[in-house]
């Protein structure tokens, strides 16, 4: 196990690496840049002054020059300034990142009680009405864009009813006379959209489960369980859905990073103050060292959420720790 779990961390470094390259230079051969956003804003700025602050920001210097300096800050874990308002780039992330965590938490934990079930049971009553008419709200659920139905929520609960805030994590004329009346007023915030973040991956969680539980059911094993006179609870609920939640552990795994950077559409929708809107404005703004961070942290989520589905798989299925 330990041998099969090092061979494995061993592609970590060269993959980090190979992933930072790659948007290093794609960020920096893009049209536009930092000194040129700040320009558009300020027309008071000249030409000299444009190439005075290139050259401060160390921005004049070849491509492969600013990728060593940037990569030998980042062995330091510094990972510089924003270009944007010159604060330190891991505490913009900070100030964002509790919101982004808390959001996306609440709707993948919404997301695996309704999607597990459904698939579950759409695969054992497989050709039922209830497998039918999950297949008809999945298929819409892949058919409708996410801002569509954020935008009709908005203007059905938020306009029309007025039952919930529509932006913000918190009311800015709200005076909280105790921690209760707070954390009624940040879930009342949080309502719309993680009801939309979870639904929004809930079609396609639901169809690989139903999708996996399916394959495992045809098993010879599971026959045999039968014919043993199992009931089906235990049939199904023990000895199918172990297997069948395999290949879920690696659907999970992929999405680590979506906890830290996955809802830039709602979050830019709902003027959350969240890691995707943070991202957003750094993209809108070129702010090269911002963009890098949010890169990599989240490539390093998507490798360590590959990692930890390889260990729950070697966990559960001793075959894969020999291969």
């Amino acid at each position: 196990m330990i041998a099969y779990l090092l061979r494995r961390s061993l592609h970590i470094i060269p993959t980090l690496f190979g992933i930072s390259l790659v948007s290093f230079f794609l960020i920096q051969l893009s049209p536009g840049g930092p000194i040129d956003q700040m320009a558009d804003l300020n027309p008071h700025v000249t030409p000299e002054t444009k190439l005075r602050l290139k050259h401060e920001m160390g921005l004049d210097q070849p491509i492969i020059v600013q990728y060593a300096r940037w990569l030998k800050h980042i062995a330091t874990f510094d990972f510089g300034r924003s270009f944007s308002d010159q604060r330190p780039v891991i505490r913009k992330i900070g100030e964002r990142l509790p919101a982004t965590i808390l959001l996306n938490v609440l709707a993948l934990g919404l997301m695996l009680i309704l999607a597990l079930p459904i698939g579950f049971w759409s695969a054992v009553r497989a050709g039922s009405w209830f497998d039918r008419t999950m297949t008809l709200f999945v298929f819409l659920g892949f058919s409708v864009p996410t801002y569509a139905v954020a935008l009709v929520l908005m203007i059905i609960f938020g306009l029309r009813l007025g039952w919930l805030p529509i932006s913000g994590l918190r009311d800015i004329s709200f005076v909280p006379t105790s921690v209760a009346h707070q954390v009624i007023d940040v879930a009342r915030h949080l309502a719309l959209p993680t009801l939309i973040l979870g639904l929004t991956d809930l079609a396609g969680l639901s169809r690989y489960m139903r999708g996996s539980m399916l394959e495992v059911i045809h098993q010879d094993y599971i026959r045999s369980a039968q014919a043993k006179g199992l009931s089906a609870a235990r049939v199904y609920g023990v000895h199918a859905l172990r297997n069948a939640l395999l290949p879920i552990l690696t659907i999970l795994g992929l999405m680590l990073p979506d906890i830290i950077g996955g809802g830039v559409i709602i979050e830019t929708i709902f003027a959350y103050p969240g890691m995707g809107r943070l991202g957003y404005e750094a993209i809108m703004t070129r702010d090269y060292n911002l963009i890098m961070a949010m890169t990599v942290i989240s490539a390093g989520l998507t490798i360590a959420g590959n990692f930890f589905a390889d260990v729950l798989y070697a966990y559960a299925d001793p075959r894969i720790r020999y291969r």
